[in-house]
């Protein structure tokens, strides 16, 4: 399942650097209907997952850190979900600050 959703990290990348390079509103509504599938997947493998989820290891304050392979899918579902959020704000115009030009 980790690989899978760095696959899908890498799959959104190249989502991204397509709208970068070719910029307009059919790319920026191709590119939110591909995040919206993306997220929604990695939503579905995030609760889905059925490895370990916490550590058998426990900090100074008795707390049990999730495991590494846990980590790196809410990770990447997290950013994804951001990074949704900022194509929605820039499709209606409010900020483009995902494809501004420094």
């Amino acid at each position: 399942m980790p690989l899978l959703t760095i696959a899908i990290d890498a799959v959104a990348a190249l989502l991204y650097y397509f709208q970068l390079n070719n910029p307009g509103s059919v790319q920026y509504l191709f590119g939110l209907v591909g995040q919206i599938i993306i997220t929604i997947v990695l939503i579905v493998i995030t609760f889905s997952y059925q490895g370990p989820r916490l550590s058998r290891f426990r900090d100074i304050n008795f707390v049990r850190p999730f495991t590494f392979r846990y980590s790196i899918i809410i990770i990447s579902m997290l950013l994804n979900a951001f990074l949704l959020f900022l194509y929605f704000l820039n499709y209606l115009g409010i900020n483009p600050v995902v494809f501004s030009s420094y």
